[in-house]
C-alpha cells in the first residue's frame, strides 16, 4: 500500500480523524459544506478547511424528526451528525446560500440550537449570488469580505491560500486529463480520492497526490463511460461500471471530480476570489448550457456512452435532462437516463447501469 493509499483509506474510514488531530493540538477547524464555499478564504484565517464528510453508513434519526423528504439526502446526513455533535469541536462551519437544500439546513441548525437540540459552532452562511449582472458580482464580493471578517482572515494571507488552493486545482485537473487520455486510473479509485482530499491536511495529500500521479501507467481498453448528475454517498456507481467491464473516465455536475472547474481566480484578491467563485460553472443556479457543458466533456474524455443519475429529491438539474439526452444523441452518443432514484441506488439502479456498460461492451 503506498502512502496516497494509505491516506485515502485512513480519510474515509474516519473523514473527521485529521480536523480532530489539527484542533486537538491548538489548531482552529472550519468545517464547510459544498463547492461553492470559497476555501482559500478558511485557508487565510489560519483554519484547517474540512469539507464536512457525508455519512450514507450513519443513522439520521435524530435529524428526520425534524427535516423535511425535500431535504437532500447529504443535507440530511449534515444535520444528523451536527445534531449528534459530531461537528462540537469545530470553530465554525459555511454553508452556501446557492444550495437550496445547504441553505436550509442552515436556518435549521439556527433554530435547533436556539432550542437547545443541536451541538457545534453557530453556522455560517457564504450568500453568493450566481446572476451574470454587475449587482450580482458586486453582492458576492460584500459576502466574500463579510466571511472573511466573520473568520478573521487576514489580507496578507490571501496571496498564500490561493496559491496553496490552486495546487490542489492544478492536482485534480492533471488527474482529470490523464483519465480522459486514456491512462488506466479505475474511476472508484479516482472517485475515493477526490472525495477523500478535503478531509486530510493538505499538504500532505497533495504531496501524497502528486507522487502516486506521476507514476506511469499502461492505457486503459475498457467501455469508456462519462457519469453525470448527482454525486452518489460514494464509489458504488463507479464500481458497478468497472464488474460489467467499464470505466468512469469523467464526471458532469455534482461530483467531488468536478468540485474546482478548470480555471483559477484571477488575482489575490478578496475581490479576486469572489469574482471567481460567482463566474464559476458549478451549482445548480450558475448560468451555464448545461447540455454543451456535458457533450463537451464526452468529447474530452472519448466516451462510449454517457449515464445520468440523478435523485428524488433532484429539482434543479432534472431540466436539462431533455437538451442533455438531445446534445449526446444527436452526437452518435447512447445514453443511460435514471431520474427520481434512491440516494444508496438500491433500487436497481446499479443492475440497469451495469446492464447499459455490457451492451456497449458488446457492440464495440
Amino acid at each position: 500500500m503506498n502512502d496516497l493509499e494509505a491516506l485515502v483509506g485512513r480519510a474515509l474510514r474516519d473523514p473527521l480523524e485529521a480536523a480532530r488531530r489539527h484542533a486537538a493540538a491548538g489548531g482552529r477547524v472550519v468545517g464547510y459544506a459544498g463547492a461553492e464555499i470559497p476555501v482559500e478564504i478558511i485557508l487565510a484565517s489560519g483554519a484547517f478547511a474540512l469539507r464536512l464528510p457525508v455519512r450514507p453508513e450513519l443513522s439520521t434519526a435524530s435529524a428526520d424528526r425534524y427535516l423535511e423528504s425535500g431535504f437532500s439526502p447529504e443535507s440530511r446526513s449534515l444535520a444528523a451528525q451536527y445534531i449528534d455533535g459530531a461537528f462540537a469541536f469545530l470553530d465554525a462551519a459555511v454553508l452556501p446560500r446557492s444550495n437550496d437544500s445547504l441553505q436550509r439546513l442552515y436556518y435549521y441548525v439556527w433554530e435547533l440550537q436556539a432550542r437547545g437540540a443541536c451541538a457545534g459552532p453557530a453556522p455560517l452562511i457564504f450568500d453568493l449570488a450566481k446572476l451574470p449582472r454587475i449587482a450580482s458580482s458586486l453582492h458576492t464580493r460584500r459576502a466574500a469580505q463579510r466571511l472573511a471578517a466573520e473568520l478573521g482572515a487576514a489580507p496578507a494571507a490571501l496571496p498564500a491560500a490561493i496559491e496553496r488552493r490552486n495546487r490542489r486545482r492544478s492536482l485534480f485537473s492533471q488527474a482529470n486529463r490523464l483519465r480522459a487520455d486514456g491512462y488506466a486510473f479505475a474511476g472508484s479509485t479516482m472517485e475515493r480520492i477526490f472525495r477523500a482530499a478535503d478531509c486530510c491536511e493538505p499538504d500532505e495529500f497533495d504531496a501524497a497526490f502528486a507522487a502516486w500521479l506521476s507514476a506511469p501507467r499502461p492505457p486503459d481498453p475498457r467501455v469508456r463511460l462519462v457519469l453525470a448528475g448527482n454525486s452518489a454517498p460514494d464509489d458504488r456507481l463507479h464500481r458497478a461500471v468497472e464488474l460489467a467491464g467499464g470505466n468512469v473516465v469523467a464526471e458532469y455536475g455534482e461530483h467531488a471530480a468536478c468540485a474546482f472547474g478548470h480555471e483559477r481566480p484571477a488575482g489575490d484578491s478578496l475581490d479576486a476570489i469572489a469574482d471567481h467563485y460567482w463566474a464559476a460553472p458549478i451549482g445548480s443556479r450558475a448560468i451555464a448550457d448545461r447540455a454543451e457543458a456535458l457533450l463537451a466533456v464526452c468529447h474530452s474524455a472519448r466516451t462510449d456512452g454517457v449515464v445520468i443519475w440523478l435523485l428524488e429529491q433532484e429539482d434543479a438539474q432534472i431540466w436539462d435532462v431533455p437538451a442533455q439526452r438531445a446534445a449526446v444523441e444527436s452526437a452518435g452518443l447512447p445514453i443511460l437516463v435514471l431520474t427520481r432514484r434512491s440516494w444508496l441506488a438500491d433500487d436497481g439502479a446499479l443492475e440497469r447501469i451495469a446492464e447499459f456498460t455490457r451492451d456497449l461492451g458488446a457492440t464495440r
